[in-house]
């Protein structure tokens, strides 16, 4: 595994990261097990870096109990927002969840605070004296958590929020990956200008760089985009290695980014994913 500079953080991060929302597996009545399971493998395969979200069903409170004892070994990230439905974005808001979100996870402090979807928060929430990112900013000085973050699709939103220079890092999802550049166009530029560490999750792009593509590209209409798309798909094939690797291997050529949020929900999944982190860069 290499690792890359998170940014101003100075953390150095694993190029492929695990995030949290799929970890359950696909059988709920083995989540506890499959959660340890992956777990073990990531932090043999060298990741140190996870990120969840309280959104994600028992996502923390599963991997508090599979982290037990070795969360020192990994960089821990979560969200605020979303759940419960209500969810009002005000400071006292932003320490109840992540006070909720710590003892789910059995952890003193986090890496990495974010706001999940900053869409729905909206910038007046998140800005407003006693909003969003005031909540993070006293989650910090409580030694809740170490540095604060943003999340969401490659909006304007997203942009305008890591153009402030208050946030460390940025997740984006979606929008970066061999068929789609959305994120390139002012997201990336904007984090990468303010020093920020960048995430990148999603870029399997819903099954579309895996054994499932037919299915994806079945649901494109558009006759142009759907040619287009199987043409980045021939040229990733083309390549030795498979399609989940060589999508990693394509966002990891660009040096802006950090890390690569691997979203699997078994060890067979993450093991093929981390090895494009050796593979090196795949450029189209």
């Amino acid at each position: 595994m290499n690792y890359r500079q998170f940014g101003r953080t100075k953390l150095q991060i694993s190029e492929v990261s695990l995030g949290g929302a799929y970890l359950m597996g696909s059988h709920p009545s083995q989540a506890e097990d499959n959660v340890y399971q992956v777990i073990k493998s990531a932090s043999t395969l060298g990741i140190n870096y996870i990120d969840t979200a309280p959104l994600y069903g028992m996502s923390e409170s599963l991997l508090g109990q599979a982290l037990a004892g070795s969360s020192d070994q990994f960089h821990l990230a979560t969200k605020v927002g979303l759940e419960p439905e209500d969810f009002d974005y005000k400071a006292d808001s932003v320490l109840w969840s992540l006070d909720r979100s710590l003892k789910r996870l059995q952890i003193p402090k986090l890496t990495v605070a974010q706001i999940h979807e900053v869409n729905v928060a909206g910038w007046d929430r998140i800005m407003s004296p006693n909003g969003t990112l005031f909540g993070l900013r006293q989650a910090q000085r409580k030694g809740m958590c170490d540095f604060i973050g943003v999340t969401a699709r490659a909006i304007p939103l997203l942009a305008a929020l890591a153009d402030t220079g208050e946030f460390d890092t940025v997740l984006v999802y979606h929008d970066y990956h061999p068929a789609c550049l959305i994120a390139t166009e002012k997201v990336i530029p904007t984090a990468a200008k303010k020093q920020m560490g960048i995430v990148v999750a999603t870029v399997l792009a819903g099954g579309l760089y895996t054994n499932q593509y037919q299915q994806v590209l079945a649901k494109i209409s558009d006759s142009i985009e759907h040619q287009r798309i199987t043409q980045v798909l021939q040229k990733l094939q083309a390549n030795e290695h498979t399609l989940p690797q060589n999508a990693f291997r394509f966002v990891l050529a660009d040096e802006r980014i950090t890390t690569v949020s691997s979203g699997a929900a078994n060890v067979v999944q993450l093991t093929e994913v981390v090895k494009a982190s050796a593979l090196g860069a795949l450029i189209l």
